[in-house]
């Protein structure tokens, strides 16, 4: 065979091997019309308290803050004596737990969107 003839050929085997390959590209690219494509939006709260936990950790999975809420509450608790007179030896109701240390509680209202594909 000479170069002519092989050249010939090539393009015949492209040439027919290429319209099977354009239906597989319309299939991948024309939308089914039974599809709907519709987005569901998802809410959810995290609270951190004491700097205990991240937020980042949510928020690289594509959750938004949409908003935030801030209290002060305990973080470390302590046992002190009711009386100052009391022997905790003796009586126990002598002692009772008290806040120790105070922090902070963030709540964090979260809100994340994602496609749904339903058929008609």
């Amino acid at each position: 065979m000479n170069k002519t003839n092989l050249f010939l050929m090539s393009c015949i085997a492209s040439l027919v091997g290429g319209c099977a390959l354009i239906n597989k590209v319309e299939e991948v690219f024309i939308p089914d019309e039974n599809t709907v494509e519709m987005k569901e939006t998802k809410k959810k709260t995290i609270s951190i308290t004491c700097s205990q936990g991240k937020i980042k950790d949510h928020t690289e999975k594509g959750w938004k803050v949409i908003g935030t809420e801030e209290k002060e509450v305990p973080c470390k608790w302590k046992t002190k004596k009711a009386k100052r007179n009391c022997n905790p030896k003796k009586d126990k109701g002598c002692l009772i737990t008290v806040p120790d240390e105070y922090g902070k509680e963030i709540i964090y209202f979260l809100e994340k969107e994602s496609l749904i594909d339903k058929r008609k």
